[in-house]
């Protein structure tokens, strides 16, 4: 094999380097041979949309490019707790989303061609046309790279020359075919950088992407992800139909029977606050939005969501014990049959809402009956719960309840 004649669409000529990118199976066939050759790790079989960059020094004597790097991208890892805590994703968003993050897989400095400086000014000008050599490759541009470095081997210096930002390192599993994920006892420093200035923003936030980037979202996974089908939905809408609205009517754009359905279908999905229940929100497809009862539609004719001030502000005005009753009314007629076994269980919301208790499934967690508390003395969880499974002692007649340790008191309630 001779890399010197990999040939490929001249990308960039800097101080001597130029980026080619591999588009043939002869050239892919290349690069990774150099790195079955060189590198500690081999080739590996990187997963998901790839991208072969091949880093040439221009400057020979005898007039033909040599190449000098290799760096091989590929699919982001599906959950990295690190990376998910820094871009404040929720699973849903992550599922839609991940695409947007691309890994660097392998990058390789030929050892007849190492000189000082030679690595970092690679990687610069590699991560420098990455954005638009993905986009010509996949059709759409990542927001941000991630990559690994191994603390026996090496320290990383290269992502730190190259402005990376550690981020912690990695729980030491990896992928055995036969295991699925196997415990190597070997934890790895996870690195990322950003490629676009607000890629934390645009990969968090469930509202629409520049077209750049659109098609890199999974949108066929947004609709088939919501906690409840259409029909449901609307239901669910009609059931606030008559709860008091608070808000100035003249300020309203959204009815409130939507506002209050998206808000309990957040909690529905288990969004334990106000930011939460907005994202779930967002993936919303037309059809859903429709049955919701939103009418306001953005510009391009699609129904808009409320902003999360909107729903943020009706959280925090909104009557609980109106809410609760209609949700009550609702979870009850909606019940159909209930499973042997139910889980009681309480969660801290803040906000007006305070907190909740939920009397849910075991089996798959829909939650059958909700009710809200202050968390004060006298209105808190244990009280409310027990107020909650008496009044609904008929709906769960011959159901095995559990609960956590809180509710494993002598004292009953008269």
């Amino acid at each position: 094999m001779n890399p010197l004649h990999i040939c490929s669409t001249l990308d960039e000529t800097t101080q001597g380097l130029e980026v080619r990118t591999a588009t043939t199976e002869l050239e892919v066939s290349q690069l990774r041979d150099v790195l079955n050759t060189q590198h500690y790790l081999k080739a590996g079989r990187p997963a998901g949309h790839v991208l072969w960059q091949g880093v040439y020094q221009t400057a020979t004597e005898e007039g033909m490019p040599s190449l000098c790097a290799v760096l091989c991208w590929a699919g982001a890892a599906l959950r990295l707790k690190d990376r998910d805590e820094w871009i404040d994703w929720d699973p849903l968003t992550r599922a839609n989303r991940l695409g947007l993050v691309v890994q660097l897989r392998r990058f390789l400095v030929l050892e007849e061609s190492r000189k000082p400086n030679l690595a970092t000014r690679c990687m610069g000008l590699a991560m420098r046309r990455l954005p638009e050599q993905w986009e010509a490759r996949h059709g759409f541009r990542p927001l941000l790279a991630e990559s690994f470095s191994d603390p026996q081997t090496h320290q990383g210096t290269i992502y730190k020359a190259s402005n990376w930002t550690p981020l912690g390192f990695t729980k030491g599993f990896k992928r055995h075919r036969a295991d699925f994920y196997q415990d190597d006892e070997h934890p790895k420093k996870l690195w990322i950088k950003t490629l676009h200035p607000k890629a934390q923003q645009l990969l968090a936030s469930p509202g629409e992407l520049p077209k750049v980037h659109a098609k890199g979202v999974r949108e066929a996974t947004a609709g088939a992800r919501c906690a409840l089908n259409c029909g449901q939905l609307r239901s669910l809408s009609d059931a606030f139909e008559n709860v008091p609205d608070p808000r100035d009517p003249l300020k309203c754009r959204h009815r409130l029977r939507a506002m209050l359905t998206l808000i309990v279908h957040g909690l529905l999905c288990g969004a334990p606050d106000v930011k939460a229940i907005w994202r779930r929100a967002g993936p919303l497809n037309e059809q859903q939005r429709r049955a919701v009862g939103l009418t306001w539609r953005d510009k391009s004719g699609r129904l808009a969501m409320p902003g999360y001030d909107a729903i943020n502000d009706v959280v925090n005005a909104i009557d609980p014990i109106a809410l609760a009753a209609a949700l009550n009314t609702w979870l009850v007629a909606n019940h159909d049959n209930l499973p042997q076994s139910l889980a009681l269980d309480g969660k801290d919301l803040g906000h007006n809402l305070g907190a909740i208790v939920t009397l849910c499934r075991h089996d798959d967690g829909r939650p059958v009956l909700m009710e809200s508390y202050s968390g004060n003395k006298d209105d808190c969880e244990l009280p409310v719960a027990q107020k909650l499974l008496a009044d609904n002692a008929g709906v769960l007649l011959n159901a095995v309840i559990t609960g956590d340790a809180l509710h494993c008191q002598k004292k009953r309630r008269a």
